[in-house]
């Protein structure tokens, strides 16, 4: 419910928001970090870090990329039933294209439509999981001052496609604005 709220806040604020002046570079990201201990297994700590970069070409269009690196472990269930936890890491690209509308005095709604990369690895594992994604991400930029914005994603609507070796492929077509997909960064403007 936190997040629900959030998210009307910030979208409630945006409607208000100011363009940045084409030429400017943006510098940003998020950081992710989260810890489980679960009875009979040592502590899963969980951790992303995805610094974003970006260049503004007009009053609406802007392009970028996001770098990242990722570390997860879970719970994991073998052929036999016997319960263990994984480790994998891994590396990110993702350039893209932001179009931002809605523009007024504390910031403005936006589009980030591009594509990612992600390569990863599971410890102890042969194969690496090669992962890659088309689509939009909707988002809100609110503009603490002429240098700061805060920066909130939400949801996803495109197709992914994941592959490791030749035993495991997936597919996927995705629409959706839930808040299972929520990041919330800062930019810096130069």
């Amino acid at each position: 419910m936190k997040k629900l709220f959030l998210a009307i806040a910030l979208v409630f604020g945006a409607v208000t928001a100011n363009a940045q002046d084409v030429g400017q570079i943006w510098v940003g990201g998020n950081v992710g970090f989260s810890t489980t201990k679960i009875k009979g297994f040592d502590r899963m700590t969980d951790y992303t870090i995805l610094p974003e970069f970006g260049y503004v070409l007009n009053e609406n269009f802007g392009i970028g990329v996001n770098l990242g690196y990722s570390h997860q472990e879970a719970l994991d269930v073998d052929g036999m039933g016997d319960i263990f936890v994984t480790n994998q890491k891994g590396f990110a690209i993702a350039p893209f294209v932001r179009y931002t509308f809605l523009k007024g005095d504390i910031g403005g709604l936006f589009l980030d439509g591009g594509v990612k990369y992600i390569n990863s690895k599971e410890k102890g594992a042969g194969d690496r999981l090669h992962e890659f994604e088309v689509g939009i991400t909707p988002g809100v930029a609110i503009s603490i001052s002429d240098k700061v914005s805060l920066i909130g994603k939400f949801g996803f609507l495109g197709y992914s496609q994941g592959k490791s070796g030749d035993h495991y492929k997936t597919e996927t077509f995705e629409l959706g604005l839930n808040m299972n997909q929520f990041s919330l960064g800062v930019n810096l403007i130069f």
